[in-house]
């Protein structure tokens, strides 16, 4: 299989979004990851995709050949790196490459590296391991860890260095590495937000000193005249208090009630930030030929996800949990993104609702990375009803037509909206081992290659912008930002028929954000001239509609007032130093934005927060329903000099609200129906679990081509017609 062919591949954009070019040609890249780490299973999976000429297969890294523990690996032995495998591999990477290249002569290989820490590492760097505050060791490293970054990245640099002296090495484009939780430090899945490990407590001590620079600023700025830059120690986390302490405990917080979560969570975000750094320089320097080197990390939109609260059936829902991006270091990710080195991320989509009627909605930072144009892959993790096992959790295709359903949504998502979903199966090639399956798969391939010449632009909608420094005016709790951020675009903005994306605040500075017509801040909880400044720029015009989280302005860092959120959003308030539910009742619908609403809007969710904000002017167009019955605005609008600025006491929104928004600011609806609209100037589509008879209104006059079948389906039109089978996904193409 030896060749003297080199790809050469490296991300550009075309037609509006990035695209992987192969020796100089634009290239679509459907593509399959099966799993190619254990047993010889690839060779059942992967032939069922042959016949559909694939752009490019994963083959994943294995462990060593009968390995002890998860992570023993050819390349690392304690802190010996090599890119000389010192053990057999579990399976035969070359028989596989080869394999894959002989059945499928045209397509590319992508590498999968997992993270780079072996049980023998860690045996011989205990000290470098993760402590919680019950004083229990856990058998992971700590995010203050130089020895670790520095395995990290040797190890997979020497990855690198193997994978390209292979023989399949030159049909290598790109290289998939993961890391460690995904880019959420394991050790926060189950609640451990502090370290107090040795390594972390040296790294706590020496910022501190470094921020401070004397014991009496560090006691001025947390209150503790007890307190030394010397002997400090990392803190202990309110949110583990007992059931009355932590139901006290208000959500916003500022100045010295929280220093020393703001000031650990920067610790975080600097560690990360340096080790991220020194793993994209290493992969680059591992190799002079073009690479794409993607990541799995930076998932901002999962600001708010309680990991085991979702995949352990024995975990309980927690009262309260850390907030899992943020307390891994990820804030401000927007640079790190924009990092030499960093082509991009890859990670699965959200398990949550990802059946049919539900949304696909990538776990990263998707629109933000196509919008610096960096290349982003969304793992489509399908799971089918084809495996009958215990994989068939977490959104499963229950039939070959919930399959297709689901499988044109997550095809069209990506089409709208500039990314490169792949099929993935972790089933031992059991997911997509079926001929319906594969008739479904056949289609969406043909189109992702027809896809790479037709031109990509976000339409005017709906943006949720989320500052993803909010957490540091908090109690550090996730809860509210899984009301706010994933739970409002499964609940409402994904529903409303108006497209939506979802961005990082640094965006709003970037020449090419678009003009949205509906900007949304869940998080934007700190005022400073410099984010006002960015906003009166970017947002505060147009005619646009802002819409505030419940939060908004609410700190400036030093105290909790709702001075500060006036300042933000215009608005005067009423607050009230609680916690309390949230429940708005629309009351008013002689108003663009309420109008045709029915009398029973009733929106919010039973988590209690505070402290409270209530709008005392404007114009009320619903009412609180609060502690007492006192009578407040929770939902008021107020014109202001070239925008409208609208706060909400509650969330999530419901979709009909949503559009009533997106209206008044004169976005284009695409349709009435609550079901998943997704579009871009050359693709629409329509997911539903409802039949019924269906209408896209389009923005303009079109012909339209029917994706699905491949046929025209209509000239000259300004909306498309139809009757659907439900679960179905149409997915059209418009043609000027």
């Amino acid at each position: 299989m030896a060749s003297s062919y080199v790809a050469e591949a490296e991300v550009r954009r075309y037609r509006g979004k990035p695209t992987v070019f192969i020796d100089g040609a634009p290239t679509a890249l459907p593509t399959y990851s099966p799993v190619s780490w254990r047993g010889d299973i690839l060779r059942k999976a992967v032939p069922w995709f042959f016949p559909h000429g694939m752009g490019a297969y994963m083959l994943g890294i294995p462990q060593v050949k009968n390995a002890a523990a998860w992570g023993d690996s050819p390349f690392f032995e304690g802190d010996t790196v090599t890119a000389t495998p010192t053990a057999e591999f579990a399976v035969d990477m070359d028989a596989q490459a080869a394999f894959i290249l002989d059945g499928d002569p045209g397509a590319y290989l992508i590498i999968r590296n997992g993270p780079t820490h072996t049980p023998s590492w860690r045996r011989l760097h205990e000290d470098q391991l993760f402590v919680t505050e019950a004083g229990e060791r856990i058998d992971h490293p700590s995010l203050a860890s130089d020895l670790y970054w520095d395995v990290f990245a040797a190890g997979l640099q020497a990855m690198v260095q193997y994978c390209e002296s292979r023989p399949w090495g030159g049909r290598i484009i790109a290289y998939w590495f993961g890391f460690d939780g995904e880019g959420t430090w394991p050790p926060l899945f189950g609640g451990w937000l502090f370290d107090h490990g040795p390594a972390m407590t040296a790294k706590w001590r020496e910022f501190l000193t470094h921020r401070y620079g004397s014991d009496a600023a560090l006691r001025a700025a947390y209150g503790d005249e007890s307190l030394s830059l010397a002997t400090i120690a990392v803190p202990n986390d309110k949110l583990r208090g007992t059931v009355e302490e932590v139901s006290a405990l208000r959500y916003w917080q500022a100045g010295r009630e929280n220093a020393p979560l703001r000031d650990y969570m920067l610790l975080q975000q600097a560690l990360l930030g340096a080790g991220a750094k020194k793993v994209f320089r290493a992969q680059r320097a591992a190799t002079d030929r073009k690479r794409i080197f993607l990541s799995d990390t930076f998932k901002q939109p999962m600001m708010g996800w309680s990991n085991y609260g979702f995949f352990d059936a024995n975990f309980p829902w927690p009262l309260a949990f850390p907030e899992v991006m943020a307390g891994s270091g990820s804030i401000g990710v927007a640079d790190l993104i924009s990092e030499p080195g960093c082509d991009g991320l890859v990670t699965p989509i959200d398990y949550q609702v990802r059946g049919a009627g539900g949304t696909t909605e990538p776990e990263g930072a998707a629109d933000s990375t196509v919008l610096r144009g960096k290349y982003f892959m969304a793992e489509l993790d399908l799971r089918t009803y084809h495996d009958d096992r215990e994989h068939t959790a977490y959104g499963t295709a229950r039939d070959a037509k919930e399959f297709d359903a689901i499988s044109w949504r997550s095809t069209a998502a990506a089409l709208t909206r500039g990314f490169n979903g792949y099929w993935m199966d972790i089933a031992g090639g059991y997911f997509f081992s079926n001929a319906e399956i594969q008739q479904t798969i056949g289609r969406s391939v043909a189109a992702l290659k027809r896809s790479v010449e037709w031109e990509h632009a976000d339409v005017p909608g709906i943006a949720m912008v989320l500052d993803d420094a909010g957490a540091l005016d908090t109690n550090g709790a996730g809860n509210y930002f899984n009301e706010a951020v994933m739970w409002e675009e499964k609940l409402g903005i994904s529903r409303c028929g108006v497209p939506y994306r979802i961005y990082l605040l640094e965006d709003l500075l970037l020449d090419r954000f678009p003009d949205h017509r509906v900007c949304y801040f869940p998080t934007l909880f700190r005022v400073t001239e410099a984010k006002l400044a960015v906003l009166r720029e970017k947002v505060f015009r147009d005619g646009r509609v802002v819409l505030w989280g419940p939060g908004s302005g609410i700190s400036d860092g030093e105290t909790i007032s709702p001075a500060h959120a006036a300042r933000l959003t215009g608005f005067t308030f009423d607050m009230l130093d609680i916690n309390f539910t949230r429940r708005v009742h629309i009351q008013r619908f002689d108003h663009p934005i309420t109008a045709g609403l029915a009398a029973d809007v009733i929106y919010g969710s039973p988590l209690s927060y505070g402290p409270v904000l209530y709008p005392t002017d404007g114009v009320s167009l619903g009412l609180a329903w609060t502690k007492l019955g006192k009578t407040y605005s929770g939902l008021s609008v107020k014109e202001m000099d070239g925008w409208t600025s609208v706060f909400t006491t509650a969330v999530p929104l419901p979709a009909d609200l949503w559009r009533g928004l997106a209206r008044a600011a004169g976005a284009h609806v695409y349709c009435e129906s609550n079901d998943i609209l997704l579009a871009d100037s050359s693709v629409v589509a329509l997911h539903s679990i409802q039949s019924g008879e269906k209408t896209i209104h389009l923005p303009g006059t079109y012909d339209v081509e029917d994706i699905v079948s491949g046929k025209l389906m209509a000239r000259g039109v300004e909306r498309i017609q139809f009757t659907l089978d439900a679960p179905e996904t149409r997915v059209f193409r418009l043609i000027r």
